[in-house]
């Protein structure tokens, strides 16, 4: 929004300053008055504004459409990276042979949800969940919740680097 208003701004400078040179030059063609040193430094001071509102425009628009590409390629990229994840998540998962409920559990810690929490959700109790939760961490070769997301993290890093 406030990146409208600044072209918009200068567009109407451009415009402005357009005019007025054409009109100027206009007028002292058409009169066949020649001009003073002031109204030639004038002149030329206009006519620089034009230019370089004008490279100014055209250089502004290049790097916002720039930048739109960039953010459209990043969002593609971080797509593509949440369906590596995801299927990297499925098939430690499986590699580990997680139950059902395990599976359940360890999405839900991944995601960083506490203990009560998990246990609220899935209408068990916190000691269901603790029990679950060792598993997990037993299946996957970890002692703790920062461990079992660390092994996630280092993936999706990796993965990210490697793209």
């Amino acid at each position: 929004m406030i990146l409208n208003a600044v072209i918009a701004g200068m567009m109407l400078a451009f415009i402005f300053f357009l005019f007025d040179v054409v009109f100027d030059l206009r007028d002292h063609f058409s009169d066949g008055t020649p001009y003073s040193k002031d109204e030639v430094i004038h002149l030329v001071f206009e006519g620089g504004a034009v230019v370089a509102l004008f490279f100014g425009m055209v250089s502004l628009f290049k790097y916002t459409s720039f930048l739109k590409n960039q953010n459209i390629k990043a969002q593609l990229q971080l797509s593509a990276l949440k369906v590596d994840f995801d299927e990297y998540v499925r098939s430690q998962f499986a590699k580990w042979e997680l139950t059902v409920a395990e599976k359940d559990v360890a999405l839900l810690l991944l995601r960083g949800l506490n203990t009560s929490d998990i246990a609220d959700l899935r209408s068990v109790s916190v000691g269901t969940i603790k029990v679950q939760a060792h598993h997990v961490f037993g299946k996957s070769g970890v002692s703790s919740r920062v461990e079992f997301m660390a092994l996630f993290m280092d993936e999706f890093i990796d993965i990210g680097i490697s793209k």
